[in-house]
């Protein structure tokens, strides 16, 4: 008899509550059994039963220390607390889903680019570790949806290349800053680029939303639009695979 899977959709906190439910409700089908967590407060029974296969989504921009060692970790003890031992199966990151970018997104950050603006996506780094693969995976994706020769680039919050080198270079007098992060926290209350840094290298900001209510938001104007391409859930496959290593989902 098939073991029964249990799907595990786990954010950071509460800020990323609604686009977790967004991507879960894509998964939603008659029979699925969904789970919806944050990973701070976690407990014992805030989890799926034991009894058979977890697979855990992680609702999260990029695979850090986070999503790669703390997450297995607490899911493992919190279960064995409790004498079970289920498998679990982590998914990669929401980040990291070609179908996070969709065309809803792709056409908003068109529409924010008109008029030759450069754009500088902004993402979490980790000093003294190598940054996570996402973030640049998801500037060479829009490059494919974007105009040609738009100008962008990546820059990290407390590593290398900061803000302060990345933006003198980019070309644009306007420039659109993209936060690569799920919602509001820290990051966009207290590190987001200072209009004066602009003004010093003769540009101006505008800072988008996080990338995660940006995407909830661009969905919604594409699909009220009346847009019939489907943008995807985030979880479609691991960003530049390929249909092959695509099997797991």
């Amino acid at each position: 008899m098939p073991r029964k899977i249990y799907k595990l959709f786990i954010s950071y906190d509460e800020a990323g509550a609604e686009l977790r439910r967004h991507v879960a409700e894509q998964f939603q089908y008659s029979s699925d059994c969904i789970w919806q967590v944050s990973f701070r407060g976690l407990t014992a029974e805030d989890l799926p039963p034991g009894d058979g296969v977890v697979w855990v989504y992680p609702v999260f921009m990029q695979s850090g220390v986070t999503v790669t060692e703390t997450l297995p970790e607490l899911l493992r003890a919190l279960y064995a607390g409790n004498g079970q031992h289920p498998e679990l199966v982590f998914k990669p990151v929401w980040g990291a889903g070609r179908g996070g970018i969709g065309f809803g997104v792709a056409a908003a950050l068109r529409k924010e680019l008109e008029g030759e603006a450069s754009l500088l996506v902004v993402a979490h780094g980790v000093t003294g570790r190598e940054a996570a693969p996402e973030p640049a995976q998801f500037l060479r994706q829009l490059r494919f949806l974007l105009p040609e020769g738009t100008d962008m680039a990546l820059a990290y919050f407390g590593a290398s290349p900061s803000v302060e080198k990345v933006l003198p270079e980019l070309k644009g007098q306007k420039v659109i800053v993209l936060p690569f992060l799920i919602g509001k926290g820290k990051h966009t209350r207290e590190d987001m680029p200072a209009p004066e840094l602009a003004a010093r290298h003769g540009k101006t900001l505008k800072i988008l939303p996080p990338f995660g209510a940006f995407y909830l938001q661009a969905e919604r104007e594409y699909w009220k639009a009346g847009m019939e391409e489907p943008a995807g859930n985030g979880f479609d496959r691991p960003a530049g695979s390929n249909t092959e290593d695509a099997g797991a989902w």
